[in-house]
């Protein structure tokens, strides 16, 4: 397996975060991939983060050594596509993400991001 990394939007703005949903699902997925350990990080270090400007250098910093790249969702790939990071695309986690209750879809594109990290 390739050395990837997940890559979210920004933290969430709850002091302490829930250890559910989302949090629960990216387990069974990274289970489902088979990956023992993960890297992962934000497009953006702050929870108040307004999506107007990214600190690009953060993001390449953070990338830099990882042969794989996972997005997060459309909002991430955007950016991710607009500094030229080749990447694939996994729906959000979140329970809040009302795709993740298609499990066809959701097995589908676990398969495709499996061969993507097996490329």
């Amino acid at each position: 397996m390739k050395n990837a990394i997940f890559i979210g939007l920004n933290p969430t703005k709850l002091a302490i975060p829930r250890k559910g949903g989302a949090w629960r699902r990216f387990h069974e997925w990274l289970e489902y991939l088979d990956i023992d350990k993960v890297s992962f990080t934000n497009i953006s270090p702050d929870p108040y983060w307004d999506k107007k400007q990214i600190d690009t250098a953060f993001l390449k910093d953070s990338i830099r050594g990882h042969s794989k790249v996972i997005a997060w969702g459309p909002s991430v790939s955007k950016y991710l596509t607009k500094m030229g990071v080749a990447h694939f695309v996994l729906p959000h986690p979140s329970p809040l993400n009302r795709q993740i209750n298609d499990k066809d879809f959701i097995n589908q594109k676990l398969n495709e991001c499996k061969e993507y990290l097996n490329d």
